[in-house]
């Protein structure tokens, strides 16, 4: 059933969230165009997708004054259905400010709006915890159900629908490469948001050196392991090109459109986002788990892991319970067999 009127989807953050959440572009519960609100930091995912009509791009460091601004400003467009697909702390308070807004203008005579359709994504908090108490003993039917689904079945999609951000790509098209890519090159992101969810710059660097595939080294400015990881490439010369603190959200699509081999590293929103344009992932997952509900989805997607009992063990490895061997989830995580498990995803 396609919904009529004008609507609005909420997901502020995080990357790999809100690209998981654009799926529900694609669903034909939809009307032709609808509006996102997005934290300004992301909105270059969004930006340009063609079933967007209006993009609000929230500077988070405006705090909750900025917030309700822009709340009102959702108020004021009358909005038939909101999706809110982050279930946050400011979402819930826009519930409470629509309330308050409704009830003051009824109160000081002025014609008050119907109350938009409001629908939240529910968080599986009690299939997580299941998950990290009981470990692999826990059902499979329990454990929580892929995000890139309940995104899409959150607005009325059938569960089906996958993000597609290849406008990115369109948009990014360089004139030249900094770099002459070889035959074969791929994209490898060592670093992540959670420090415990990163495999040893070292590891990197041995499996590097065992592929014949010129490695291009995504990440921020602020990514350590991302620049440690150039250093130890260039102190075993090793030929490679260091993209870190250098492409955007659009450049870097872009390049993991036009990579042969796709890309390889954490469980960040960079996997997701290689993904959504149409290349293939290499997930390395330590502390987390891929039915956590964050796994891969492409056909030549995979994940790469170690089968330790102890996992998952929480939703982002913070912390690590094996104190007699700290994450040897990821240390015995060794180059030979990610090296495999990546030949194997070939075939």
């Amino acid at each position: 059933m396609t919904h009529s009127g004008k609507t609005l989807i909420i997901r502020i953050s995080s990357l790999g969230d809100v690209i998981l959440a654009s799926a529900s572009l694609n669903s034909a519960a939809l009307p032709e165009h609808v509006d996102w609100a997005v934290a300004q930091e992301f909105s270059q995912v969004i930006d340009g997708h063609p079933r967007l009509h209006t993009l609000y791009s929230f500077d988070r460091k405006s705090g909750y004054r900025g917030w309700v601004q822009l709340c009102r400003t959702f108020w004021e467009q009358r909005y038939d259905q909101i999706y809110d697909l982050h279930n946050s702390l400011r979402t819930r308070l826009m519930r409470v400010l629509f309330l308050f807004w409704s009830l003051s203008d009824s109160f000081s005579g002025k014609q008050t709006q119907a109350a938009p359709r409001w629908k939240s994504i529910s968080k599986p908090r009690l299939r997580l915890w299941g998950f990290f108490l009981f470990k692999r003993f826990w059902p499979r039917q329990l454990r929580p159900e892929p995000w890139v689904q309940k995104f899409a079945r959150s607005v009325g999609g059938s569960g089906s629908e996958r993000p597609d951000l290849r406008h990115l790509c369109v948009q990014a098209v360089p004139k030249k490469l900094e770099f002459d890519p070889p035959s074969r090159w791929i994209c490898v992101m060592p670093s992540s948001r959670w420090s415990g969810k990163t495999w040893p710059v070292s590891s990197y660097a041995d499996l590097i050196s065992k592929f014949d595939i010129f490695p291009v080294v995504l990440g921020t400015a602020k990514d350590s392991e991302s620049h440690e990881l150039v250093k130890e490439l260039q102190r075993r010369s090793i030929a490679h090109y260091s993209a870190v603190g250098k492409w955007d959200l659009r450049m870097t699509a872009w390049a993991l459109n036009q990579c042969p081999e796709g890309y390889l590293g954490s469980d960040t929103g960079l996997a997701h986002l290689a993904e959504a344009v149409g290349a293939p992932a290499r997930m390395l997952f330590g502390p987390t788990h891929p039915e956590m509900g964050f796994g891969p989805w492409g056909a030549q997607s995979r994940s790469i892991q170690t089968p330790l009992s102890c996992r998952p063990c929480s939703r982002n490895g913070r912390f690590c319970y094996r104190f007699w061997q700290p994450y040897a989830c990821l240390r015995d995580l060794s180059a030979d067999h990610v090296r495999q498990q990546f030949e194997r995803s070939q075939c």
